[in-house]
């Protein structure tokens, strides 16, 4: 068995250089009879090094100490997080799965640096003005859309620090609270033990709120609530699954909102990637600083719909996606795939990289 303060040195060293690297997760898996240390690094996973299985279990009871979980656990999912103590960490997410070959563990390194700055997420000059005409709504629904891992949560947190003021109540509804934010009153909807952001929306209408954020619209009563708070005076910005700003629309009318008050409720819906940005070092070619892969560090890209009274009677007359996006194509509108196409002319990502994302 390896003694405390060589594991304990082994897992500030892991920490100290994800935090360099930017790394945004840290996995920690056994492969055959040995531990494998993985970073995800601009969204793709590299392998680091390679441990010992005893040493790997090691470093994961250590983990686990410190999230304040059961390390005598080794069968059982578990959730925690690391604040401060050896490592210190402002905030470090931990969850414990139980595999065939024995434990993987896997940190989620929350890099704050960049974290509240809506000016540091990405937009171009023409999506920052759209988005900032949006949210100068007094109510209404402003959606956010993309895949698991673009980013849609940090720039909600960064639009939320931006928006608060003295002079406004800000309730927010997050699974889990990823940051605390100063002036912000946040709410944790723990939906694993039986809690849903519906239940919370309804009370939280009674709290006199003027800017309300929901994680996430997964399901016909949150849509509904969400909606609701939309019609009586709240501006309510939020999250839902969907492959395109269009899509989000869609999606809103299969969980069963009428079309009448989807058209009416809905200011605008943003659609975003992060796509990975070329090394300024080597300019792409590939070097240590970038691990040889040509790219360090990711920024946001985004497509932009303002829902104006065109599309407004286009959603009410049950158009088709196709046909709203050519209503919003006479308006202007520039797809994901247009503001990607721009980032590779200044020569900022490669084609390439559009080809993975997109």
């Amino acid at each position: 068995m390896f003694g405390g303060s060589q594991v304990i040195n082994q897992l500030k060293n892991l920490i100290e250089e994800a935090k360099k690297n930017d790394v945004s997760d840290i996995h920690l898996e056994l492969i055959g009879i040995k531990g494998r240390i993985r970073y995800r690094i601009d969204g793709l996973l590299q392998t680091k090094l390679e441990y010992s299985k005893e040493m790997l279990e090691s470093i994961i009871s250590r983990i686990k100490y410190l999230a304040n979980l059961d390390i005598t656990l080794k069968n059982k999912i578990q959730e925690g997080c690391i604040i401060g103590g050896e490592l210190d960490s402002d905030d470090i997410r931990v969850s414990i799965i139980p595999t065939v070959l024995g434990e993987k563990a896997v940190l989620r390194i929350r890099n704050n640096k960049n974290y509240l700055d809506l000016n540091k997420i990405g937009f171009n000059h023409y999506n920052k003005k759209l988005y900032m005409d949006l949210l100068e709504n007094n109510n209404g629904i402003i959606l956010f859309t993309g895949p698991t891992g673009s980013g849609k949560s940090t720039t909600l947190l960064a639009t939320i620090s931006e928006l608060s003021s003295p002079d406004k109540n800000i309730i927010t509804l997050e699974d889990p609270v990823e940051i605390l934010i100063s002036g912000i009153n946040q709410i944790y909807v723990n939906t694993n033990a039986g809690h849903n952001f519906a239940e919370y929306l309804r009370a939280i209408l009674r709290q006199d709120p003027d800017i309300i954020m929901v994680g996430e619209i997964r399901d016909y009563e949150t849509a509904s609530m969400t909606t609701r708070a939309a019609l009586t005076g709240h501006l309510v910005l939020s999250t839902v699954h969907a492959d395109s700003s269009i899509g989000a629309i869609t999606r809103l009318l299969e969980m069963g909102i009428p079309s009448y008050l989807v058209a009416s409720t809905i200011k605008g819906v943003i659609s975003q990637r992060l796509i990975r940005k070329f090394c300024l070092r080597c300019g792409g070619e590939g070097c240590l600083d970038c691990y040889g892969t040509g790219f360090k560090g990711r920024k946001a890209i985004h497509e932009i719909i303002t829902i104006n009274d065109l599309i407004k009677d286009g959603i009410i007359r049950g158009l088709s996606e196709k046909e709203l996006l050519d209503i919003a194509d006479e308006s202007g509108f520039k797809t994901l795939r247009n503001n990607f196409e721009e980032e590779i002319a200044n020569s900022l990502t490669s084609k390439a990289e559009m080809a993975r994302v997109l």
